[in-house]
């Protein structure tokens, strides 16, 4: 009696261990042939949605290389453009400035880190006192914000018929009542124009 116990109890314990490597092997084989997998090798191919050698947010604008120059170049040539035609839109957004701080001297304009381009256009909240960029009025919110794209257009780089097409993809006021936003984008033939977005924040005049 005492040694067919011992036998069934052998017979268990091993086909326990069957199971337990069975289990195993099942949970670690396909991450080993997905080790495999980075190098084109093995049972799977795994693939990835960016280049390892290029940072996560790149931009081929911000890129200094000769070679990359040398391929804007050629894209903007592509277009009935050259670097005479970037340097003169960047002459522009100097002279918009002007015009701008001429109207508002104590308003300040704030260029991105990274294309060199006018992004935020506001008043030095950080004075005791200071002037708002529109005056009180009584207009539509989005109108408003038309109007001063419009007294503006060389600082943000649109001319009339782009501004009078910009859409507008929100405008609301904040649950309290005391500031509303409008936030106008920029289409061409459907498509969303990357960085083509105005957004201004109201106050409840």
């Amino acid at each position: 009696m005492f040694k067919r116990i011992t036998a069934e109890t052998r017979w268990s314990v091993l086909a326990c261990l069957f199971v337990l490597g069975l289990i195993t092997a099942v949970i670690v084989l396909p991450f080993m042939f997905g080790t495999q997998a980075a190098g084109q090798k093995g049972l799977f191919t795994r693939t990835t949605s960016s280049d390892d050698g290029l940072p996560k947010m790149w931009d081929i604008r911000e890129e200094k290389s000769d070679e990359i120059v040398a391929a804007l170049d050629k894209f903007r040539q592509s277009v009935g453009k050259d670097s005479m035609a970037v340097a003169n839109v960047r002459d522009e957004f100097s002279r918009g400035e002007a015009a701008f701080k001429q109207r508002h001297p104590d308003a300040k304009v704030e260029y991105n880190a990274d294309i060199r381009i006018p992004e935020v256009l506001t008043p030095d909240v950080m004075k005791t006192s200071f002037e708002w960029l529109t005056a009180p009025s009584n207009a539509k919110r989005t109108d408003i914000l038309r109007d001063f794209i419009s007294e503006n257009q060389s600082l943000v780089g649109v001319n009339d018929e782009q501004i009078n097409r910009l859409k507008v993809a929100a405008d609301y006021t904040n649950p309290d009542g005391n500031i509303s936003y409008v936030h106008l984008e920029q289409e061409i033939n459907g498509i969303p124009v990357f960085r083509g977005e105005v957004k201004a924040g109201f106050t409840k005049d």
